[in-house]
């Protein structure tokens, strides 16, 4: 079981140090139990973390009406191990035909983006820039395959709550009663904020 908490892919480039790494969580499994509630969890490279200049996050699933998928990023209380329901400080994905990002504090929302029936391939990518210091100085939304932006509130003045430097945790929850399908998320941390532009 232990190997299921471990990242599927975790690239490290350059020569002595890393400076990126990529993290792509392992697929919940089938729900055990009536609730429909399935989690999934890996481990972040704290030393990327604590350097990242840019962030890449990206949810993939197919969206239906009612169903629910949310990647959770936070501070595990046992490093290495899973993130506890609560612990999170930043979730964002898919719930009941809308897109979301949350804090404990906040949640934005998008309008509903399907129809009351019907089921289709979705992804949201969510894109940061951060200081040195770890506060987001540029955000940006976009679902693949759109030219529009999304919350653009959260664009025009990123709250600090976007990321933090001592995440150690990422999860996925998968929720609903519709037929589940492809559900896939990823994280990739850069050190060099030369990298990525955000238009």
């Amino acid at each position: 079981m232990k190997a299921r908490l471990l990242p599927i892919l975790l690239l490290a480039l350059a020569g002595g140090s890393a400076r990126a790494a990529e993290v792509a969580l392992p697929p919940a499994p089938p729900p055990a139990f009536p609730d429909t509630e399935s989690t999934t969890n890996a481990p972040l490279p704290a030393a990327i973390v604590a350097r990242a200049r840019l962030v890449k996050a990206r949810v993939a699933l197919v969206a239906t009406p009612s169903n629910n998928v949310q990647v959770s990023f936070g501070a595990s209380r046992d490093p290495g191990g899973p993130l506890v329901q609560g612990d999170e400080s930043l979730a964002f994905g898919w719930d009941a035909g809308a897109w979301f990002v949350a804090s404990p504090t906040g949640r934005a929302e998008e309008p509903p983006a399907v129809a009351a029936e019907g089921a289709a391939a979705r992804a949201l990518v969510l894109s940061m820039r951060l200081a040195e210091s770890g506060r987001p100085v540029a955000f940006e939304a976009r679902e693949e395959g759109a030219t529009n932006a999304l919350f653009a509130p959260l664009s025009a003045a990123p709250p600090e709550w976007l990321f933090s430097r001592g995440w150690n945790a990422a999860r996925v929850d998968v929720r609903g009663t519709d037929p589940r399908g492809d559900e896939a998320a990823s994280v990739r941390l850069d050190t060099d904020a030369g990298i990525l532009i955000l238009r």
